[in-house]
């Protein structure tokens, strides 16, 4: 007991480092799969430590995960850490991006990036997540679409 009395100012710090180099480790794995996946052209946009509150048509409260969250070219993507969580929204599919702080109608009393998409059977689907810089990915991601539909000339976000 007089071990952990007299050291323990050595032990906090080793917990800390550990702690440290845990999310390191792991922002390094998740970078590197990044980059064999992606590659470093084909990304627009990119944010760690993001919060995934669970796509709508899952029943029952948001779940929430973190992980991170990546614009590219042509998709939308967010992976967990640890719950194996993987949402995947084309760009093309994606009818309207508002800041929010409610999702399945439960209030989360937090800002939110809110996505309302078209799911893979063609129903509106939505999905909630805790960014930093809400205002500037809302804009990435509208602006993304808006080059989308200057394409296609099929107007698509709603104000």
């Amino acid at each position: 007991m007089e071990f952990f009395y007299n050291y323990e100012t050595t032990i906090f710090a080793s917990l800390i480092f550990g702690i440290i180099t845990y999310y390191s480790r792991t922002s390094h794995r998740e970078r590197k799969w990044i980059k064999t996946k992606f590659g470093n052209n084909n990304i627009m946009a990119l944010s760690f430590g993001v919060k995934c509150f669970g796509l709508a048509s899952r029943p029952g409260k948001p779940q929430i995960s973190s992980g991170f969250l990546l614009l590219t070219h042509d998709r939308l993507l967010y992976k967990s850490r640890a719950k194996r969580v993987e949402i995947n929204i084309p760009v093309t599919d994606i009818i309207q991006v508002y800041h929010d702080n409610t999702h399945k109608g439960a209030d989360l009393h937090q800002s939110v990036v809110k996505i309302i998409f078209s799911n893979s059977y063609a129903h509106k689907d939505s999905v909630a997540f805790k960014v930093p810089y809400p205002p500037q990915w809302i804009d990435a991601i509208k602006i993304r679409g808006a080059d989308l539909d200057s394409k296609s000339n099929i107007p698509r976000f709603n104000s």
